[in-house]
């Protein structure tokens, strides 16, 4: 009688594998053991991915497993802060409208809160938790877009070729010197042009101040007043000594260039413009002499002696003064025309072109 077998036991021998025809055995087939199989080496961008895994799905692992912690308490907490309110509205309600003797609560309708689904597994405590999940699925997304970022944009370990070509060929070029500014031009002329009639252009200055006067006679304008008559530094301190010089016009001796000088104080600033083109005109002097044009020489010799001597050369200032002001400083018989200039403009904005005593 045969014994049965034990429990784990096998319960029948093995059966021979069928001979082959001809009498060849054949070889028994290499024994699987789950996952054993050798798999053939990896190269290229298979070992690039794998060494990628192997570095950063651990860390991906452990980052998630902490956030889905964090998150889960977070969730809880909030399940609790509900369920808290739930019990404090109820507390409350029965407080307010006590239920009659010997009735049961289960029998009464259903609570609000209930109703409304903040009883676990309720509306809100399944919407919680559904987020929690979203939360979650939304930075395992996030996590993987990131490592496949990674791997198809790998940063290079230096700067790129054509970043150390431009540094190379910027090293390479000579520094450009140091280009010098060109001073501003004045956007705004005022005075006369080369080929206006003179009567044209004392009807328009005089026009233009009346209305600027009779718009704003408060406003500070800057203006060009041309003299009827050339006249000396201290005559010029008893025509414009009550206003604010800040440029003045002369010419050099008579018959001599026109020069201009910016000005500060209306006596020092003078002197020294008179003396510096006395200067020049010694200089112009000494020139011509070296080139035997005597007569040349002799008439800037005169014009830098009158020029020391404080000659009646001036013949326009540029003053700035309420515009009402200005318009008083015309009728004075020494003064010939005042042309301002814009509101809000000045120097070195605005180029001032005096009329001349010589030009009718």
């Amino acid at each position: 009688m045969t014994e049965p077998a034990t429990l784990g036991e096998a319960t029948s021998a093995p059966v021979p594998a069928p001979a082959a025809p001809g009498g060849a055995v054949p070889a028994p087939a290499p024994a699987c053991r789950g996952w054993s199989t050798v798999r053939p080496p990896v190269h290229g961008l298979g070992a690039l991915l794998d060494r990628v895994d192997a570095r950063t799905l651990p860390a991906t692992s452990r980052a998630i497993a902490i956030v889905r912690v964090w998150m889960v308490g977070l969730a809880e907490r909030e399940i609790g802060r509900v369920r808290r309110t739930r019990d404090r509205v109820r507390r409350t309600r029965d407080r307010v409208r006590p239920s009659p003797a010997g009735s049961d609560d289960d029998d009464g309708p259903p609570a609000l809160l209930d109703v409304a689904g903040v009883t676990p597994g309720g509306v809100v405590d399944w919407g919680v938790r559904m987020l929690v999940l979203g939360l979650v699925a939304l930075i395992v997304v996030s996590a993987t877009a990131a490592i496949l970022q990674g791997v198809d944009h790998a940063p290079s370990s230096g700067p790129s070729s054509s970043a150390t070509e431009q540094a190379a060929t910027s090293a390479n070029q000579p520094a450009a010197p140091d280009q010098p500014v060109a001073p501003a031009l004045p956007a705004v002329t005022i005075g006369p042009g080369p080929n206006d009639p003179v009567a044209d252009y004392l009807g328009a200055s005089r026009q233009n101040l009346a209305l600027l006067t009779s718009a704003a006679p408060g406003a500070d304008l800057y203006a060009v007043a041309s003299l009827t008559a050339p006249r000396t530094p201290a005559d010029l301190l008893e025509v414009f000594g009550d206003f604010r010089t800040v440029q003045v016009f002369f010419t050099a001796g008579i018959g001599g260039e026109q020069e201009q000088a910016v000005v500060r104080d209306p006596v020092a600033d003078v002197r020294a413009a008179f003396g510096s083109a006395a200067a020049q005109a010694d200089a112009r002097a000494a020139a011509d002499t070296q080139v035997g044009n005597t007569a040349a020489a002799d008439r800037e010799r005169r014009a830098a002696n009158d020029l020391r001597a404080g000659c009646g050369c001036l013949f326009a200032v540029v003053v700035r003064a309420p515009a009402g002001r200005l318009s008083q400083l015309e009728t004075d018989p020494r003064v010939r025309v005042v042309d301002p200039a814009p509101p809000g403009s000045g120097p070195p904005g605005v180029r001032f072109i005096p009329l001349s005593p010589d030009r009718r």
